[in-house]
């Protein structure tokens, strides 16, 4: 599947970590899958499907913002699955779900198996196990109007900080695989700050394919970008500058997130 190209321009806020700020409300990408079946209004598929994604949005018992479960039998069984990103509060990610839910079903009205991204959340259905799963696609990449001004340097800094990053979030539990940092350049002493995220569904060994995949994207979408996002079914990763423009890449597969932002301000 082709990925989609959108442009955009961010004004990032920073916390003490970094990160990317934009509301919930702001729809990324989704994707009606139209080969896997379709569903009536009124069929068994929809009342399982319905039930199953509720349960996400109304459990107050996991706060840790990764949610995944199947309802019903044979061919109407509905599976799901939804991760938020791993520093927000389990409040914003369960309306950032319940949100997802109800414009997802506006726009794949009938499809048994469909996507939809928002940068607090994700959610993906299906009418086939979808738990702990490598599917690389499908993707789509948003990047910044401006370039970096030293690409060596942006890249030697932004590779060193994400494979550490890496590590760190493919070594996360079965409840998140999450990471965030900072890394500043010795000759600019400009700072990149990043964060990545699996799915912790994941084993170790997927969770790091994963993201290394969705690194190897980046010269493909956002070479010398500022800024920029890919996004797999089950990886993302994020990146950028931090003057105005925000740099992150997203993948669908085992839902992944990466952010990174490049101070132009000395340390």
């Amino acid at each position: 599947m082709s990925p989609s190209k959108l442009l955009f321009y961010l004004s990032p806020v920073f916390s003490h970590l970094l990160v990317l700020t934009m509301a919930q409300t702001n729809l990324l990408e989704h994707f009606c899958i139209q080969n896997h079946g379709n569903f009536s209004a009124n069929s068994d598929f929809k009342s399982n499907l319905d039930r199953l994604i509720s349960s996400f949005s109304s459990d107050t018992n996991i706060d840790y913002g990764f949610y995944n479960g199947s309802f019903g039998e044979n061919i109407d069984k509905a599976y799901a699955i939804s991760l938020c990103r791993g520093d927000k509060k389990p409040e914003t990610c369960r309306s950032c779900i319940k949100n997802s839910s109800q414009v997802l079903s506006q726009l794949c009205p009938n499809q048994k198996e469909a996507y939809i991204w928002y940068d607090d959340c994700m959610l993906r259905y299906a009418n086939h196990s979808i738990f702990n799963s490598m599917e690389f696609g499908p993707y789509f990449w948003m990047y910044s109007l401006f370039n970096v001004t030293d690409e060596k340097e942006f890249s030697e800094v932004l590779n060193a900080l994400l494979g550490r990053l890496i590590n760190s979030a493919a070594l996360g539990d079965s409840r998140r695989k999450f990471a965030a940092g900072n890394a500043t350049a010795e000759i600019s002493r400009q700072t990149m700050y990043a964060l990545v995220q699996c799915t912790p569904d994941l084993t170790q060994p997927q969770c790091s394919d994963c993201l290394n995949q969705a690194i190897k994207l980046i010269p493909t979408c956002c070479s010398k970008r500022q800024g920029g996002r890919v996004h797999y079914d089950a990886a993302t990763i994020s990146n950028g500058y931090a003057k105005t423009q925000l740099y992150i890449v997203r993948t669908a597969t085992a839902n992944v997130l990466l952010v990174f932002l490049w101070s132009l301000q000395h340390v």
